[in-house]
């Protein structure tokens, strides 16, 4: 059975390859002028295809999240915009703006009278000053203690992962002051804890946000709806989640504020503007906890095994090739490299499409790529300069059954090989 599928050289080129990967992945070129070219492809993904072109352009909007347009409002009207959603009977009030400092002690009073009377309200700060050792935040700011002290609070940081697309978001980090949740995490907890209890038993450092669409996917308002005191608002808040934020409906005033590459922009390469609002992206990640329709990434020990299976496959392959129609090699090896590449690249795109599994092909590419070179050099040159190798078979050798040796023969038998015995006559018997 080994026999069939161990074939030494190309295990032995397998393990070279990824020998080869591996230093290609710690020794990065970095060159100047390569920058904007390493920097696109390090800020694409293939599941980037699934978001701009498979993914379901239908309208299914979520009535549990209402986003409201306030713009950069005064304290005043921020006070009556709370006082409006909590009549109409919002259960979670998560206000995306920064009250960094005090202003007018009257109006900030009425704020926070407005925002203490409601029992579910989060507000927005950030965390800085992270210890790269033990990873704990040192500061909290961009909320005033005055505010945040008397309320919920999330921080809003977004996780780029060395890239400008906002792909991951962390559902909580360790400050010098105790544990934060962000800010999307705090306003689903509120509204809906076992859906955030799923969450943390994932037990995940980082969460791979999954994007359900733009602003057209949940319930827009603008502040001036809001304060229309002859508009019942119940209809549309009452036991909502309601995000207040920086978020122009009118698609000619779309300013740069607070703007963020995702995987939704139609130019998933070259992209050069910004396509959605941080409030969206908080919108997104409370609906993927709410509804648990979480990425699903295969573990590292698993991805591993699929790169080293699918490396070995391409190695034997291409060997074989190699060893017994060489001089053709390089044309039916570079069409096997181009359909193989795009049998994965729609194998990956199709899994997140249907299942939500985000498959790492980086590697698997890389190694495809190389297969075609290393072969030739692995059989031309080291087989050939080092002895050792050379002396290694394509193929492991039959094992060699043992001859069954004949029983030894029983004393009868081997009686009866012997010649007879004759007895001397009696004399004695004869005389007489």
């Amino acid at each position: 059975m080994l026999r069939r599928i161990i074939f030494p050289h190309s295990l032995i080129l397998t393990f070279l390859m990824f020998a080869l990967i591996w230093i290609l992945d710690v020794i990065r070129i970095n060159l100047h002028f390569l920058n904007p070219f390493n920097e696109s492809i390090r800020d694409y993904q293939i599941t980037d295809i699934v978001y701009s072109r498979l993914r379901d352009k239908r309208i299914a909007v979520d009535n549990r999240i209402v986003m409201v347009n306030t713009g950069q409002p005064s304290r005043d009207t921020l006070a009556m915009l709370v006082n409006r959603i909590r009549e109409a009977g919002a259960k979670v009030i998560a206000i995306d703006i920064m009250l960094e400092e005090r202003k007018n002690p009257v109006t900030d009073s009425i704020l926070l009278t407005s925002l203490t009377s409601m029992e579910n309200v989060v507000l927005a700060m950030e965390i800085d000053g992270v210890n790269d050792e033990t990873g704990i935040f040192s500061i909290q700011k961009s909320c005033n203690p005055y505010f945040c002290d008397n309320v919920y609070s999330g921080f809003i940081n977004f996780i780029t992962n060395d890239t400008s697309t906002v792909r991951i978001f962390s559902p909580k980090e360790m400050t010098t002051t105790g544990e934060c949740l962000s800010f999307p995490v705090q306003a689903a907890r509120l509204y809906d804890q076992e859906a955030a209890d799923r969450l943390f038993k994932r037990g995940n450092k980082v969460e791979e946000i999954y994007y359900f669409g733009n602003e057209d996917q949940f319930v827009q308002c603008e502040q001036t709806d809001i304060l229309d005191t002859s508009r019942n608002l119940q209809g549309i808040i009452k036991d909502k989640i309601v995000l207040i934020g920086f978020l122009p409906i009118d698609s000619w005033d779309k300013p740069m504020r607070d703007r963020h590459y995702t995987p939704l922009n139609a130019r998933y390469t070259g992209r050069n503007t910004p396509d959605m609002y941080g409030i969206v992206i908080h919108a997104n990640i409370i609906r993927m906890i709410l509804d648990n329709t979480y990425v699903v990434e295969p573990s590292w020990g698993l991805n591993l095994l699929l790169t080293f299976l699918i490396c070995y496959f391409n190695i034997h392959l291409y060997y074989q090739i190699f060893r017994r129609v060489s001089v053709p090699y390089h044309f039916v090896t570079r069409f096997l490299q181009i359909g193989e590449t795009v049998i994965l690249f729609f194998l990956v795109a199709l899994l997140f499409h249907f299942y939500r599994i985000k498959i790492d092909a980086g590697y698997w590419i890389t190694a495809l790529l190389l297969t075609f070179d290393a072969v030739k050099f692995y059989d031309n040159g080291i087989k050939k300069r080092i002895p050792l190798f050379n002396k290694i078979p394509y193929e492991l050798p039959l094992s060699v059954k043992k001859k069954k040796t004949q029983p030894e023969k029983n004393s009868a038998e081997k009686s009866s090989d012997e010649p007879p015995v004759v007895e001397k006559p009696d004399n004695k018997s004869s005389e007489k």
